[in-house]
Formats: C-alpha cells, sequence, structure tokens
C-alpha cells in the first residue's frame, strides 16, 4: 500500500535513477518536482554513502497523514511507483479526493489495512520472505 510511503526513511541508492539516470538527454524524471529533484541531489550526491537514508516524505516525516497525496500532487513522490499514481489518469482521481479528504484517507486506510490482514500468512512452499522489498527472495 503505498500511502504507508507517509511515513519512513528510504536509501539513496532506491531512487537514484529518478535523480541522475532517467533516460538519455533527460536526467532527471519529469515528472519530478525541480526543485525537489535538487534536494534530493544536495542529499544525495552521486557516490553517497549507500547507508545515508532520507525521510519518504519531505513534509511531515513522522505523521500518517494525507500530506503524502498533496506531494504527489506536487511531484514530490520519492518513488516511480508513488508518482504514477498522480501522472496515471486512472488512479489521480483517488490521489485528489485523499489529498483534500484526510477522513477519508484514513477511513480508506484502515478498510484496506483490515483486508490486508484478513489474506493470512504464506509459509513453507506458498510463502516468500523478503528481506529486501525490491528483490524477490529464492
Amino acid at each position: 500500500m503505498a500511502a504507508a510511503h507517509s511515513v519512513g526513511f528510504s536509501h539513496c541508492g532506491k531512487f537514484a535513477n529518478r535523480i541522475y539516470n532517467f533516460s538519455r538527454g533527460n536526467p532527471v524524471d519529469p515528472t519530478l518536482n525541480r526543485a525537489y529533484a535538487t534536494q534530493l541531489q544536495q542529499m544525495c550526491p552521486r557516490n553517497v554513502d549507500p547507508r545515508i537514508a532520507i525521510n519518504m516524505d519531505p513534509i511531515t516525516p513522522n505523521t500518517f497523514d494525507n500530506t503524502y497525496f498533496k506531494n504527489l500532487q506536487q511531484g514530490k513522490g520519492l518513488f516511480t511507483s508513488d508518482q504514477i499514481l498522480y501522472t496515471d489518469l486512472k488512479s489521480r482521481p483517488t490521489v485528489d479526493a485523499w489529498a483534500g479528504n484526510s477522513v477519508a484517507f484514513q477511513q480508506a486506510f484502515i478498510t484496506a489495512i483490515t483486508k490486508l490482514g484478513r489474506v493470512g500468512v504464506k509459509t513453507g512452499r506458498g510463502g516468500n520472505i523478503r528481506t529486501d522489498c525490491g528483490v524477490l527472495g529464492r
């Protein structure tokens, strides 16, 4: 659930492709707010210590709130997978609704996390525990 990115941090290497090597002729992801991209480059210079991490929410990093969605509206989604929620016209209305209504966001999150809790834990050969969320275990 992307809204969980309202709190927490990320190591620079997990999003460096958006601020340095996005595409030929365009090193910075064009969906990224330019001022925010510059700020990220200052906090995460090339060849930065891989232990350096920054907040996923630059505005209210220690509060689980709907600011995450307001950030997306301003091009301040740290990960491509987050920012696409706003750039994709199918999900943009949801981002707009939750950015403008904290109560609606909180209720939707409660409903989603409750459903997720009922999915059940897969174990043995039917499960997969990841030590790195971006890498499928073996």
